[in-house]
C-alpha cells in the first residue's frame, strides 16, 4: 500500500535526483502594513514554503533575494501569496506578465525590489488567466 499524506506526515518523491511533484508556482510578497502592495514577484519549482525560507535565510543574494534586497524584512510583516501553475505553463513568462500587470494596476509598492516590469501587452493567452488570478488576489489584499 503506497504511503499517503496527512497533517503529520509528508512524503517527498525523489525522481531522477530531484524532488518530484513540487509543482510550478508564481508568488508575490506583499506588505501587510503601509501601502499594502507588492514588494517582490517570483516563480519557483519548489514548494512555496521552501522558496520563502530560502528568500529569508540563504546568504547568497541570488537565492536569498528578500533578505538581500528588502532590508525591512526583519521589522515589517509581509505575506506571500502563491498560486500553482498547471503543467506546461511557463513560470518565467507568467512572472514577467504578472509583474507587468501589477505595475499597470499600480499594485507594486514604491519599495518594490523585484525585476523591472515589462510590457503587459506581451501577455499570451496561455498565461493570461493565471496572471489575472494573482492580480485579483493582490487587489483583495490591498483593499483589506
Amino acid at each position: 500500500m503506497p504511503l499517503g499524506r496527512d497533517d503529520d506526515v509528508v512524503i517527498l518523491h525523489i525522481r531522477g535526483g530531484e524532488i518530484a511533484d513540487a509543482g510550478s508556482w508564481i508568488y508575490t510578497w506583499l506588505r501587510v502594513g503601509g501601502d499594502r502592495r507588492v514588494v517582490y514577484v517570483g516563480a519557483t519549482g519548489l514548494q512555496p514554503e521552501t522558496r520563502a525560507w530560502l528568500h529569508l535565510h540563504d546568504p547568497n543574494p541570488d537565492i536569498g533575494r528578500i533578505v538581500a534586497r528588502y532590508p525591512a524584512v526583519g521589522d515589517e510583516p509581509l505575506e506571500v501569496v502563491a498560486v500553482r501553475l498547471p503543467d506546461g505553463v511557463s513560470r518565467q513568462e507568467t512572472k514577467l506578465g504578472l509583474t507587468a500587470r501589477l505595475a499597470e494596476e499600480e499594485l507594486l509598492s514604491e519599495r518594490y525590489v523585484g525585476d523591472a516590469p515589462t510590457d503587459a501587452a506581451a501577455i499570451t493567452p496561455d498565461i493570461a488567466p493565471h496572471v489575472e488570478r494573482v492580480v485579483t488576489l493582490v487587489r483583495r489584499h490591498v483593499s483589506e
